[in-house]
């Protein structure tokens, strides 16, 4: 038996849970998770994400009976800072100004 962890969205899960029947697996919700038994999981989730244009959504191995199914949000939109060099992830812009002298960049 496969989770799907839909991280905390229940209407995603009974919407997948929807298209698991509707394609004949057997598939039971639990809030905002689904149990689903079938050797081609990521394949079928895949699925549903494409026929339910769903491109912002990824889907991730937790562990060997579990898979989450979430939205893609850019850290940028929680107000943290990207160095635009190597992609550290930095909080603040005084951060990000010290974090780039490593990188050999002077800055006035």
């Amino acid at each position: 038996m496969i989770t799907i962890d839909c991280a905390g969205d229940g209407e995603l899960a009974l919407e997948l849970q929807n298209y698991l029947k509707k394609h004949r697996y057997d598939a039971e919700t639990d809030e905002s998770s689904v149990m689903l038994n079938a050797m081609d999981t990521e394949k079928v989730l895949e699925s549903f994400l494409k026929e339910s244009n769903r491109t912002e959504y990824s889907i991730r191995k937790i562990d060997s009976t579990t898979l989450l199914l979430s939205k893609e949000v850019p850290i940028e939109d929680f107000g943290f800072l990207r160095c635009e060099m190597c992609g550290y992830v930095l909080s603040s812009e005084e951060e990000l100004l010290v974090h780039r002298r490593a990188h050999g960049i002077q800055l006035l």
